[in-house]
């Protein structure tokens, strides 16, 4: 074999293991919801703050924080969903499916 052809088959070879890799990738996906129906519960850690019946895709509508978020985000979150609740109000929440878990990307209260 010739160092152009070493090289193309090395550069298809790469070609492909990323294109598999990005098979696996999931895409972000959110919803606007009113937050009245929703659960919010405390876990002990590493696993925070989890949201109940929510329109997500996964179980039970849950959706979580990945390891790596701070619990002052998570607080945050919990502050926004219960002024969102008083005020009977909506909430947008960006996640992406993740290992089959629903893993909270952003999230925001919706103004009225």
């Amino acid at each position: 074999m010739t160092k152009k052809c070493i090289r193309g088959v090395a550069v298809a070879a790469c070609l492909g293991i990323s294109m598999l890799a990005a098979g696996t990738a999931s895409a972000s996906t959110g919803f606007d919801a009113p937050v009245s129906g929703w659960l919010v519960q405390d876990y002990p850690a590493p696993q925070g703050v989890v949201l109940w019946y929510t329109p997500s895709t996964c179980g039970n509508g849950q959706l979580m924080f990945n390891a790596s978020d701070s619990q002052d985000r998570q607080n945050r979150l919990v502050a926004m969903v219960l002024a969102a609740k008083a005020m009977g109000g909506k909430m947008h929440i960006t996640y992406e499916v993740v290992n089959g878990g629903c893993m909270i990307s952003d999230f925001g209260v919706i103004p009225s």
